[in-house]
């Protein structure tokens, strides 16, 4: 080491040299107890040997051997350090594709479902579609080729139209008693006022004018001994009621 000298007495040859607490090197010749020749403060002496401690001993050192090693150590260092972070990263990089490939799988999951649920849907649809278009068709048919009654429509159970239907009350012939008892009351009423009729009338015309007015009367009137005929006592108007009251109407006094 070519800077390595005495402070003091600046020889390079000796047996023995030391430093002080101070930071200056001395020879045992120079060496003042409990205080520094060089600077003359109060200091304690290191001796300089192969014994000294790693820390004590790195200052005497060559610099360059000494950032040879310590670069060295630190290109341990860094390696130690790169091959930690490269599992480090190896081991997040399986993780992400482990996540990415469950991720796909959970997506293409919800892609079929969903799939599933639209083409569900798609077909609900094409049904309602098909049943309005043959329900569109049945109501431009006329009314006589409809397949359904013409009153109601129903689709899927629900009332959609009601069409009104006309309705004609039956007709009700007047039955034979009833057409019996008028003719009687009348020949009686006749009977009865035949004799306050005029001196110029003869009884056959005076019979044919009550009875025609008798019944004139029966007709206009409404009876109150008979209730109106219910639907089973509704029967077709009899041959003889009618030529009995043609009978009536067409009787002449000069026959």
């Amino acid at each position: 080491m070519d800077w390595f000298h005495c402070n003091q007495c600046f020889t390079r040859r000796g047996s023995k040299f030391a430093v002080s607490s101070c930071g200056h090197i001395c020879c045992e010749a120079c060496i003042k107890s409990q205080k520094c020749s060089v600077c003359g403060a109060s200091c304690s002496y290191l001796p300089i040997t192969d014994e000294m401690k790693p820390q004590e001993r790195v200052f005497f050192k060559d610099p360059v051997k000494l950032i040879q090693s310590r670069l060295e150590h630190t290109s341990q260092i860094a390696l130690f350090q790169r091959r930690q972070m490269e599992r480090v990263t190896a081991h997040f990089k399986h993780k992400s594709v482990e996540l990415e490939r469950h991720l796909k799988e959970v997506n293409e999951q919800g892609y079929r479902r969903q799939l599933s649920e639209l083409k569900r849907e798609n077909a609900d649809l094409k049904k309602q579609l098909s049943d309005l278009k043959r329900e569109t068709a049945d109501l431009k048919k006329p009314l006589s080729q409809r397949r359904v009654s013409p009153g109601q429509f129903h689709i899927d159970g629900t009332q959609r139209m009601s069409l009104p239907v006309a309705v004609t009350p039956p007709v009700t012939p007047r039955s034979r008693t009833m057409s019996y008892l008028g003719s009687a009351e009348s020949q009686a009423w006749a009977r009865d006022r035949g004799p306050h009729l005029p001196s110029n009338t003869t009884p056959g015309s005076a019979t044919s004018i009550s009875s025609h007015s008798s019944l004139r009367e029966h007709v206009l009137r409404t009876p109150t001994s008979f209730s109106t005929p219910t639907r089973s006592q509704r029967q077709t108007p009899n041959v003889f009621q009618f030529q009995f009251m043609s009978g009536l109407s067409t009787q002449s006094p000069r026959r």
